[in-house]
C-alpha cells in the first residue's frame, strides 16, 4: 500500500471519528451530567452518613452492661464507615450498569440517511468495502456501532485482508476455470507403448 492509500485511509478515519463523536455528542454530555449528579448525591450522602454515625449514643443498650456501651461507643466511626463503603458499593454498581445499558443503546443507535449519504459520498472505495464488510446485515439499518467497528478495523488492516481475499478468490477462480482442465494427460512411466490397430 502507497504513501497516497494510507494517507487516505487516516484521512477516511478521522471524518469517520469525527462522525461519531457529532453523533454521540448528545448521549456522552447526558452520561457526563448523570455521572458528575452521582458523584455529588454520593459525597452528600457518605458526608451526611459520617456526620449522623458521628452522633450516635447507645443508651440503649445500657441493659447489656457497660462494656457493652463503651464497646459500640469505641468502633462507632468504623462501624459507619462500613455501612459509607457498602453505599459507595451499591452506587458504583448503580452507576455501572447505567453506563453499561448506556454504552449498549448508544451503539445501538441509528445512523440519520443524510449522514450515511454524505459518508458514502466521501469515504474512500476501499474504506467502503470495510464497510460493507462490517454491516453483517443489510436488512437492518447501520448504526453507531457498525460505523465504530468500521473505524476499528480500518485501523487494525481490514482492507489489506479484503484485497488479499478478493486476489485468492480470484487465483481459485482461476484454477477452477474450464481452460485449467486442458492440460494433456501425465505420460505413462512405464515406457510401454499403447497398442493401436496397427499393433
Amino acid at each position: 500500500m502507497n504513501r497516497s492509500s494510507t494517507a487516505n485511509l487516516r484521512k477516511d478515519c478521522r471524518l469517520l471519528s469525527n462522525t461519531l463523536l457529532k453523533l454521540a455528542l448528545p448521549r456522552i454530555t447526558l452520561r457526563l451530567v448523570v455521572l458528575a449528579a452521582a458523584l455529588l448525591s454520593w459525597y452528600w450522602l457518605c458526608s451526611f452518613t459520617i456526620k449522623q454515625g458521628a452522633t450516635v449514643k447507645y443508651n440503649g443498650f445500657e441493659a447489656f452492661g457497660p462494656q457493652v456501651v463503651d464497646f459500640l461507643t469505641r468502633i462507632n466511626p468504623y462501624i459507619w464507615w462500613v455501612v459509607v463503603l457498602i453505599l459507595s458499593l451499591c452506587v458504583f454498581a448503580a452507576v455501572r450498569s447505567w453506563m453499561r445499558q448506556s454504552l449498549a443503546r448508544g451503539r445501538s443507535a441509528l445512523v440519520p440517511l443524510g449522514v450515511f449519504r454524505g459518508l458514502c459520498a466521501t469515504l474512500s472505495p476501499e474504506v467502503l468495502e470495510v464497510l460493507r464488510w462490517a454491516w453483517k446485515d443489510p436488512a437492518q439499518p447501520v448504526t453507531i456501532g457498525i460505523l465504530q467497528s468500521t473505524v476499528k478495523q480500518v485501523r487494525s488492516g481490514r482492507v489489506k485482508k479484503i484485497a488479499l481475499a478478493r486476489a485468492q478468490q480470484a487465483e481459485l477462480v482461476l484454477a477452477l476455470s474450464p481452460e485449467s482442465d486442458t492440460q494433456s494427460a501425465p505420460a505413462d512411466s512405464s515406457g510401454a507403448r499403447e497398442p493401436t490397430m496397427m499393433a
